[in-house]
């Protein structure tokens, strides 16, 4: 799940008599009377969980606890906070307290409920023992479990029958009052025998706020927070007018990915600057066809009132790279290249040729590399794009505020309970994303299912490499390589996949490079010219100081460095998958991609051999993970 974002202590603002959250620190329609903080784990990135989200949720307590939580959460205002964990997880927030959590297995490849001493109260009030798993614990045993001590089996007066070993369950005083949750240690049967030693092991809980609050809508939330938002706005908006001042010589643009954020400053683009400036969209090739949709129906709405959209189209430079490169990894990131950085540092050459400025949806919670980045930057890969995001440093919670505030139209698919809108297979998606995948659109897993069985047997990888998600690194974590040990499983640590391979031996004549291919003359002189000057004799083609001998498998090179440079180009010849980033990145314009064979030539009169080109191809230099993956 990568490294969470840590900005000292969360909290959420909460007022009891509205019973909505605050993002400032006072009400609207009360001042601060009766408001109150919430600490919440960090980052504390919080949204409104949505009907997929609450449906979940409902399904998920139901099949632990056998009750309908809904009776808790319908009518109001509920809020998800992600965790660090080793899939997904979620605090359940409502009423202004803690609810309880749900946690994806990723072992058991199923959501687990959890509750807090504040949801549990509010199940068992509605409930009691026609809940699962309670235990009713001798008086004489409260006090010590509140003060940090396991529960005996001894001090077991009562115990729900489906309780095993490893749940979660709730402790409960013969007074019936709500003392603490554990995780039971010994399964009913063994409870109820008393059988020695720890029954359940407490989880300490040092406060306790518990609370019925009113029944809330989102309005309610939107008037109450009316000023702190408005504040928000006038910020980024100002951010906006001085960034654009002092780029004045360049268009304006938005990045538009059909997320959240990104449909946030297509927002305040429109309340600053109106009309005039273009939505930037980067079409995968593998987005879900919900956002193709969204994309299309704002496009009828803006373009009318002045709005240009462009269109950065990778079509299916994915699929084809994914049999050159074999599946993406979260530290093998090679899809952002191909499909992102290539076709957008494309589109960026052909329609602003003297540069562009791009407002983007990047905030600091999302991630540690967003969070060191610098609110305005120049993007190595993308040198005549300057970058800028107006809500870097809002939360979630603002986003979806400011969103519905305008009544802006979202994605649909975050109705559906999806978290993250982008490519529907990234690595970087949990094990809960893609069940939710599975389920909610089939047919695009079992396409992607397809791709990832293929190369299941072609590197003779066991069924888990793919139930597991193992195929999300290219070698795998240490957390990864846990999970393979405890499902028992033999997973290689790094997978390797080379097409073009090469042996490269020195002698006294220099160094000989030797090729598990044949060295095919017409498609080596398609590219020569980026080592050197480049002559023909014969089946000889010189490109500098390399001699290659087409029609064999060997190449000379004067020096190593030079034999490498060898095996890079024809590498990148044979395997070139035609994403662009190379001719988006060539000073002198001298890369092309061939529109029949989608692999790059170069034009001999233009190319100056400055090599540059070298320097960015994804075949040769997939450096960080993250790169490409916000433009």
């Amino acid at each position: 799940m990568g490294r969470p974002v840590f900005l000292g202590k969360s909290y959420v603002n909460w007022c009891e008599r509205c019973n909505v959250p605050l993002i400032g620190d006072s009400c609207d329609v009360h001042g601060k009377e009766g408001v109150f903080r919430l600490n919440v784990t960090p980052p504390g990135d919080l949204r409104f969980a949505f009907e997929g989200d609450l449906e979940l949720i409902k399904e998920v307590f139901r099949r632990h606890f056998g009750v309908d939580v809904g009776r808790v959460l319908d009518g109001k205002v509920v809020l998800l906070n992600k965790l660090p964990s080793e899939d997904d997880a979620y605090e359940i927030i409502v009423d202004g307290y803690v609810f309880g959590y749900i946690r994806f297995d990723p072992i058991e490849l199923e959501w687990k409920a959890s509750l807090r001493v504040e949801g549990a109260t509010a199940l068992w009030k509605l409930y009691g023992k026609r809940m699962k798993k309670w235990v009713i614990v001798d008086r004489g045993a409260v006090e010590p479990i509140r003060s940090g001590a396991n529960l005996l089996a001894v001090g077991v007066v009562e115990a729900e029958p489906s309780i095993r070993e490893g749940d979660d369950v709730i402790l409960i005083s013969e007074d019936g009052e709500v003392i603490a949750r554990g995780i039971a240690k010994k399964d009913y049967e063994a409870l109820i025998r008393k059988e020695r030693g720890t029954g359940v092991k407490p989880k300490r809980q040092r406060t306790v706020r518990y609370r019925e609050g009113r029944k809330a809508t989102i309005e309610d939330v939107l008037r109450a927070n009316r000023t702190a938002l408005e504040g928000k706005v006038k910020e980024s908006r100002e951010f906006m007018r001085r960034v654009a001042e002092k780029h004045r010589q360049l268009p304006i643009a938005v990045a538009f990915s059909g997320g959240k954020d990104s449909l946030a400053v297509l927002g305040l683009a429109l309340e600053e600057f109106g009309e005039g400036f273009t939505v930037f969209f980067n079409d995968t090739g593998i987005e879900f066809p919900e956002t193709i949709e969204h994309v299309e129906e704002l496009r009828k709405e803006l373009e009318p009132r002045g709005i240009r959209f462009v269109v950065a189209d990778a079509k299916d430079a994915f699929w084809r790279a994914l049999y050159v490169f074999s599946p993406p990894g979260r530290d093998y990131r090679w899809c952002c290249k191909v499909t992102k950085l290539g076709p957008i540092t494309l589109a960026i050459k052909e329609n602003y040729p003297n540069g562009v400025l791009m407002f983007v949806g990047q905030r600091k919670y999302e991630s540690i590399k967003r969070f060191k980045q610098p609110r305005v930057w120049r993007n190595e890969w993308v040198p005549n794009e300057v970058g800028a995001s107006p809500i870097f440093h809002w939360r979630a919670l603002e986003v979806w505020l400011y969103i519905l505030s305008r009544k802006l139209p979202y994605n649909p698919l975050y109705e559906r309970g999806f978290d993250r809108i982008g490519c529907f297979l990234c690595p970087s998606a949990s094990l809960a994303e893609f069940e939710r995948l599975k389920r909610e659109k089939p047919e695009l897993w079992e396409r992607w299912r397809g791709a990832l069985e293929h190369w299941r047997r072609r590197l003779d990888l066991p069924e888990e490499w793919i139930t597991y998600g193992f195929w999300r690194w290219k070698r795998l974590s240490r957390g990864e390589n846990a999970v393979a040990r405890r499902l028992g499983v033999e997973i290689p640590e790094e997978r390797s996949w080379e097409p073009v391979r090469v042996r490269i031996t020195g002698d006294e004549g220099g160094y000989s490079v030797e090729f598990n291919t044949v060295l095919n003359k017409k498609r080596l002189l398609q590219v020569a010219p980026i080592l050197g000057e480049v002559s023909v004799e014969g089946d000889v083609v010189w490109a500098g100081d390399v001699e290659f001998l087409t029609g064999t498998r060997v190449a000379r090179a004067p020096n190593e460095g030079e034999a490498v440079s060898a095996y890079h180009l024809v590498k990148r010849a044979y395997e070139c998958v035609g994403c662009g980033v190379c001719v988006g990145k060539c000073p002198e314009d001298a890369l092309s991609i061939d529109p029949l064979s989608r692999k790059i030539v170069v034009n001999w009169d233009r190319c100056t051999h400055c090599r540059e080109c070298m320097e960015v191809c994804p075949l040769l230099k997939i450096k960080n993970p993250e790169e490409g993956s916000q433009l």
